[in-house]
């Protein structure tokens, strides 16, 4: 019973969904998910270069075994003359064992702080990616949805053919029976309604394969079209070129800090240690700590990689450069290309609504020249054709429109959920 209900409500759920509730289902699908790890990814990855900049401790153990006594500690000749005219303990053993701790910070290594701005701006790039794919996604499943409608449109189209044609032989059985009317045209109109048959199959599989697109898209399965408006798209930046951007400085960074290999790098080390072992005099436990402070410097006078490496990086920036030239090139292309489409099928659209009342006047009086004995059944099928025609393309100029304005929105970087409601 449990079973029941729930696949009742995600039927309900199919039958009644809007537009923006399947632009919502986008966001919980796995794979906007994946996008938001990468975002969590890239983020993780700035944290690691800051992270460099923080002290690290690390704590250490060795236990070790020498071939020769080895000294535990450092210990100056007046120290070793005074252990062994008191007979002490002198601290040199085969077998030591060690505990302690290293503390160390860059003081100034230069490329730490060039990849920590190089990853802020990959970050930027990232978050834009995931807002274009998210965008791409809602741009697809506003194609299916136009599709979706087209189809069911067609299928409607179809069928007023169908019910047209169907009383039109259903009207003519009795004239045929009396042989007023020749067995030819109501096979001929037979014919026809054969074909109908076939093609609405065929418009039955293209919808169940739409509705399969649709069901991958949102996790959600449609059993009729839904409606729904687009509003005025406004233009602004083309969204594809601000990842571009943003990888470009990240880049610039990222040359920075090839070059910021070239500089010294100082580092500040603590470190301190206790050590146990048997003095080699005494054979006695002892055990001895110590500890030291430094500041290092190191630094590669010379490194051939380091060179090669640079030269990459500029190589790099000159086709990000490129890259981002040629896009906005195809984008103002595709602009233009969009808008001249939109004004066309706009007056497409009018004139077709135009078309479709006079065809069906038209068909009202083949029907009747038909039926008068004054038209061919093929001039009159000629006229159904035409009406069911002109219904799919009027379906199908709305459904170009809806996908060139969900082309635009993607352009521009729009949500596609303030453009169709």
């Amino acid at each position: 019973m449990k079973k029941v209900m729930i696949l009742s409500s995600l039927l309900l759920l199919a039958n009644g969904a809007t537009i923006t509730e399947l632009f919502n289902a986008i966001e919980k699908t796995p794979d906007y998910k994946l996008d938001s790890i990468a975002k969590k990814e890239m983020k993780i990855n700035k944290n690691s270069v800051v992270s460099s900049l923080y002290p690290k401790l690390t704590l250490q153990a060795s236990a070790e075994h020498f071939n020769r006594y080895n000294s535990i500690v450092p210990l100056t000749p007046t120290q070793s003359a005074e252990l062994t005219k008191t007979n002490g303990d002198i601290p040199f053993s085969q077998n030591i064992q060690r505990i302690g701790f290293e503390i160390s910070m860059p003081l100034f290594i230069k490329s730490i702080y060039d990849n920590k701005n190089k990853m802020t701006y990959l970050v930027n790039a990232t978050n834009y990616q995931t807002k274009i794919n998210l965008y791409k996604k809602q741009t697809l499943l506003v194609g299916y949805l136009s599709k979706f409608d087209y189809l069911f449109a067609l299928k409607k189209a179809l069928l007023k053919q169908q019910n047209s044609i169907q009383t039109t032989y259903d009207g003519m059985k009795k004239g045929v029976k009396i042989g007023r009317i020749p067995e030819f045209k109501l096979l001929r109109l037979q014919d026809s309604l054969n074909q109908i048959k076939i093609k609405l199959s065929s418009v039955n599989q293209n919808i169940d394969e739409v509705k399969a697109s649709i069901l991958k898209v949102t996790n959600i399965e449609l059993d009729s079209p839904i409606s729904f408006d687009s509003m005025p798209i406004e233009n602004g930046e083309f969204i594809a070129l601000k990842p571009l951007k943003e990888t470009l400085k990240a880049n610039e960074y990222g040359l920075k800090a090839k070059k910021d290999n070239n500089y010294p790098k100082v580092i500040i080390k603590i470190q301190g240690n206790r050590a146990y072992a048997k003095a080699y005099n005494t054979d006695n436990d002892i055990s001895e700590d110590f500890a030291s402070a430094g500041i290092y410097l190191s630094w590669d006078i010379f490194n051939k990689k380091n060179n090669s490496d640079i030269q990459k990086s500029k190589i790099e920036l000159i086709k990000n450069k490129l890259e981002i030239a040629k896009t906005k090139k195809d984008l103002m292309a595709d602009v233009v290309k969009i808008d001249k489409s939109l004004k066309e099928i706009e007056r497409q659209v009018l004139i077709t609504k135009d078309s479709i009342k006079v065809k069906e006047e038209l068909l009202k009086g083949a029907k009747v020249a038909f039926k008068l004995n004054r038209m061919t059944v093929d001039e009159y099928l000629k006229y159904e054709d035409d009406l069911a025609r002109i219904r799919a393309d009027f379906a199908n100029l709305i459904a170009n429109k809806n996908m060139l304005k969900a082309q635009k929105a993607l352009i521009y970087g729009k949500n596609l959920k303030k453009v169709f409601k």
